[in-house]
This record gives C-alpha cells, sequence and structure tokens, in this order.
C-alpha cells in the first residue's frame, strides 16, 4: 500500500470516527432534551390537572352560592384570583391571553392580528385543496381597516399638534 493510499484510508476511518461520535453526542444532547421537554410537559399536565380541581371547586361553590341567593361573590373573586395568578405565573397562559385581548383589540392592532389569523385560515385553505378566495378578501378587509384606523389616529394627531 502506498503512503498516499494509508493516508487517504487513514483519512476516511478518522472520519467516520468523527462521524459515529458527533451522532452518539447529537444522540445523547436529542435524548436529553426529549427528556427535558417530557419532565416540563408533566409538570405542566399537574398544573393543569390541580387548576381543573380548583376550577370545579369554584365552580360548584359558585353554584351554591347562587342557590343560596345573594351574599358577595367569593366564589367569582378567587376565581378571578387563580385565573390571574396563573396568568402571571405561566408564559404560555399569559401568551395566549395577550393574544386574544391583541384580536379584540378594536385599533391597527386588532386588525392586524385578525388579518393574520385569515392568512393563516388561507394557507389552511389552500393545504386541503379548498379556495382561499373568502380567507384572502377576510385579510384583505382587515389591513384596509387597519389602515384606514392609522391614517385617522395620524390625522387626529396633526390636527392636535397644529
Amino acid at each position: 500500500m502506498t503512503t498516499a493510499t494509508r493516508t487517504t484510508t487513514d483519512l476516511k476511518q478518522a472520519a467516520q470516527k468523527a462521524r459515529h461520535e458527533m451522532e452518539e453526542q447529537v444522540s445523547k444532547a436529542v435524548m436529553k432534551q426529549h427528556a427535558e421537554m417530557a419532565a416540563a410537559l408533566t409538570k405542566q399536565q399537574k398544573e393543569v390537572q390541580s387548576l381543573q380541581g380548583e376550577v370545579s371547586l369554584l365552580t360548584a361553590a359558585l353554584k351554591k352560592q347562587k342557590s343560596s341567593g345573594g351574599g358577595f361573590p367569593w366564589g367569582l373573586v378567587l376565581l378571578v384570583g387563580g385565573g390571574y395568578a396563573l396568568y402571571r405565573s405561566n408564559p404560555t397562559v399569559k401568551e395566549q391571553i395577550d393574544g386574544l385581548i391583541k384580536r379584540v383589540n378594536p385599533g391597527p392592532e386588532g386588525n392586524l392580528a385578525r388579518a393574520g389569523d385569515a392568512v393563516k385560515s388561507a394557507a389552511s385553505d389552500v393545504m386541503q385543496g379548498q379556495s382561499p378566495g373568502a380567507s384572502v378578501r377576510a385579510a384583505g378587509g382587515e389591513v384596509q381597516r387597519g389602515g384606514e384606523k392609522l391614517v385617522a389616529e395620524i390625522k387626529d394627531d396633526l390636527q392636535r399638534k397644529s
């Protein structure tokens, strides 16, 4: 075997060994990430079950209070407090609620959020082989209304300043 052939063979073996070691490291990292994700999901599932239990208790208390008639709605206060605590402590819940608030917002931001939803709906329609026409029109309408509101706000600001 010549020196060049031996060197080439050695390089191929070294590359295969390095590839194998890298694949092992990547596999270990992926397995660790999966384990962490599973642990996080298990924790969130326990939190959700706990919250479901609390909501059930609060619902029962509200029904009992409603049937007894009158009095201060302590159950409602507890329900709102629990919801607020969940909003403050769980980033996923906070993102979902903030997203819903954006969609309800009557300003340009709400129009843009609803336009984004309509675009997602159009993409979904295309993926399902349906016509995206209605969703595209809805998105265009929301963008147009958002633009109109933005122009109106700018005009109002300019009029106030002059």
